[in-house]
């Protein structure tokens, strides 16, 4: 080589040394070219002390005796990463300095698998060769943290990829229980996924192989089953690919996805199918057609006064009356009423109560005020406004409404503000009654 210009410097010469050996000395050469910083004196020296004609079992054991003195005696040459001289790379300071803070990526021979091949994005395979649980797949993990110094790892064929991120992973297995992995291994590069028995061993998961299937157990509890497939073992869980495949193989109407989307509008739903995956197609054009679920959805109750009492929506005395029963009442009258009912004029505001025994009296009490009334005004009454109760929509007050020619304005149900003023009326009175003494209240309110 010197003859084409290349300098043959001591590695060159090591090499050339090694590569010219015969069968003989492979024991020997494999382990020279296995040590660190070897040098080609020290190489001479150990090949001048092993006889090709040894017994094989004699030359490996040479062979290593032959490492170990090597080992064991001083270095100095230069370190191949901080380039001072009087240590080696794997005791370098600056070196184990840099990786704690994450700034070379480390790289161990504890982070190895053995499968390589017959792996899907959703599936995952059982590995008793893997050290850890990884996979490439980053919608499983239910927490992410990112690895300040990239782990890396050797595959089986030799090629060493990067584990970027570490954290826990959660799987949904075809039976509809779920399963949580923890300290997975986060690897782009990596083909799906693996589970390592060696980690799940840890956690006191035993993993139990027969000819089919593979059994993990905790205890006395079954916690997972893998499917022989082939020379493999495959942990079948509901992938994205799956769901995805529902999805994308049945179109629903537009108005079936509208209303399981929350009622959004057609150009919100195009950029949802832009910014996320698995969102339902739809087999139609939205159309003209108004959505009633929308309608429901945006109405609102109309602001009612939050002062009726002061709010006059007739033009006269007796034009509406506004009516409403209050009870039962835990302390009874001397008469022993539990019920009252209020008829208050909404135009002057005049508020007339009849204490009851029950509620079957409001007609007669309704009959009695509105002969009062009208005898002490000369107007008739025109409007009843009440809510929705028995004792106003029985078939006896129907009848005698119609026959007085009285309109009768029933509420809303659930909507009290629309009789406002009785509903408020009711309880003010109800509540100055509890300050007056029990078995007088009847006669204060009379």
């Amino acid at each position: 080589m010197e003859t084409i210009g290349e300098p043959l410097d001591e590695t060159r010469r090591l090499v050339l040394l090694l590569g010219s050996l015969t069968d003989e000395y492979r024991m020997i050469s494999t382990v020279l070219e296995n040590t660190p910083n070897m040098t080609l004196a020290y190489a001479i020296q150990a090949l001048s002390g092993v006889d090709a004609s040894d017994e094989s079992s004699s030359a490996q054991q040479k062979a290593f005796v032959v490492k170990k003195s090597y080992d064991k005696r001083g270095f100095n040459g230069k370190c191949f990463y901080c380039k001072k001289t009087g240590h080696k790379a794997t005791e370098c300071r600056k070196k184990k300095a840099d990786e704690e803070r994450g700034q070379v990526a480390r790289e161990t021979s504890d982070y190895a698998f053995t499968a390589t091949s017959a792996m899907g994005k959703s599936e995952w395979l059982v590995d008793s060769g893997a050290s850890s649980h990884m996979t490439s797949v980053r919608d499983k993990f239910v927490s992410m943290k990112e690895l300040k110094t990239p782990v890396r790892i050797t595959i089986a064929d030799g090629k060493k990829i990067d584990a970027v991120a570490m954290d826990t992973v959660g799987l949904k297995l075809m039976d509809g229980t779920s399963v949580t992995l923890s300290d997975v291994l986060y690897i782009p590069e990596v083909e799906g996924s693996l589970i390592s028995v060696a980690k799940l061993a840890e956690k006191d998961v035993v993993a139990q192989f027969s000819k089919d299937k593979c059994v993990f157990r905790y205890g006395d509890a079954t916690v997972m089953e893998a499917k022989r497939c082939g020379n493999v073992y495959k942990l079948k869980t509901v992938g994205d690919e799956v769901c995805h495949a529902a999805t994308a193989s049945r179109k629903e109407p537009w108005a079936v996805v509208h209303a399981r989307l929350g009622h959004i509008p057609f150009k919100r739903y195009e950029q949802l199918l832009t910014m996320a995956d698995g969102v339902p197609r739809i087999a139609d054009e939205p159309s003209d057609h108004v959505c009633a679920g929308c309608c429901m959805g945006k109405m609102r109750e109309d602001n009612f006064s939050r002062s009726p009492e002061k709010t006059v929506k007739s033009a006269g005395v007796l034009d509406l009356i506004h009516s409403d029963v209050m009870g039962p009442m835990q302390t009874k009258t001397p008469g022993g009423c539990t019920y009252a009912v209020t008829f208050i004029d909404d135009f002057s505001r005049h508020v007339t109560v009849y204490f009851m025994k029950k509620k079957a009296e409001v007609l007669e009490k309704f009959k009695k005020f509105k002969a009062d009334m009208e005898n002490a005004t000369g107007r008739k009454i025109k409007r009843l406004r009440s809510d929705n109760g028995g004792e106003y929509t029985g078939r006896l007050f129907k009848e005698y409404l119609s026959k007085q020619g009285i309109r009768h304005e029933k509420t809303v149900p659930y909507t009290p503000q629309q009789n406002g003023l009785a509903e408020h009326m009711n309880p003010r009175g109800d509540g100055s009654l509890h300050a007056l003494p029990r078995g007088h209240r009847q006669e204060v309110v009379g």
